[in-house]
């Protein structure tokens, strides 16, 4: 095989690749969150043994759409301290889970329906909810500081509970509000218990 037949094939197997996690994705999206491998390669337009070849198995079509959303969304889920004063670190960190959480939740709905029979995405998602909770220790450390280790520990579980998917999947989906109005009362909820 020449050098340029085998770049060829190189660049139509990472096609075939991106092609196959943006369509899980777009399944996702629809609703499908637990597709099967022939529903997904009825959607590319492959072969289910063209699947099994660039993802052995459910496992690492989990773990590669999550590379995919941290190349694509490196930003958001990097979830750096936010800084300023007390009302622009609440309305930052509102701001940032309501953009987070928007962008993720096709792929997060299918993790959640999924996880119970996934390690990978067990890991994923205890390691991306100790990185959120890192980041509000952080962008809150002066008010929780103040308090003595108890009271602190009682508020930083408040502001992880309000600011978590659980409560925006609720706000969202379960009580039908905007994502405008889902931020304000994330923003509402993390003030009062920073006033507590």
């Amino acid at each position: 095989m020449t050098k340029t037949a085998e770049d060829g094939r190189v660049a139509r197997g990472l096609r075939t690749r991106e092609a196959v996690l943006d369509a899980l994705h777009e399944l996702y999206r629809e609703g499908r969150l637990t597709p099967t491998i022939q529903e997904l390669a009825a959607k590319v337009g492959v072969t289910t043994r063209s699947i099994y070849h660039h993802f052995p198995d459910r496992e690492a079509l989990a773990e590669a759409l999550a590379q995919q959303q941290r190349e694509r969304h490196p930003d958001l889920l990097a979830a750096r301290r936010v800084r300023g004063t007390r009302t622009e670190r609440v309305e930052g960190i509102a701001t940032h889970r309501a953009e987070l959480f928007e962008t993720v939740a096709p792929v997060r709905r299918s993790a959640l329906a999924m996880m119970h029979a996934t390690p990978a995405i067990q890991t994923q998602q205890t390691n991306m909810a100790a990185h959120l909770r890192r980041q509000l220790a952080r962008t809150f450390e002066t008010e929780l500081s103040a308090l003595d280790p108890e009271a602190a520990g009682e508020v930083l579980e408040l502001i992880d509970l309000h600011t978590s998917w659980d409560t925006w999947d609720r706000l969202r989906i379960w009580q039908s509000l905007s994502a405008g109005r889902s931020r304000q009362l994330v923003i509402d909820l993390v003030t009062q218990a920073l006033e507590r």
